[in-house]
């Protein structure tokens, strides 16, 4: 793993990944993970969507909002393989 990226916490029962931003945009990786984690964990009918839409708009564009997005969708990525994972047998 390159240290010089961020990865995001393991979650579901994936394990942690790899995005393609460096530290200076762990706050936006971080936020989109926390957005992500707390529309998974809501009890309102907010669409996803509208929960990416309406958070990205605080980023400036281009890369702080490609950062952000990175987080978000890879965490509701870790959400949708839960369970999916084959095992790997060395």
């Amino acid at each position: 793993m390159d240290e010089n990226y961020i990865s995001i916490p393991a979650a579901d029962g994936c394990p942690s990944l790899l995005t393609p931003w460096g530290s200076e945009f762990l706050p936006m990786i971080e936020l989109g993970v926390q957005c992500a984690q707390a529309w998974l964990e809501a009890t309102t009918d907010t669409p996803l969507w509208w929960e990416l839409v309406q958070t990205r708009k605080t980023f400036p564009v281009g890369d702080c909002q490609d950062a952000f997005e990175a987080g978000f969708l890879l965490r509701i990525q870790q959400r949708l393989q839960r369970g999916t994972r084959i095992p790997v047998s060395t």
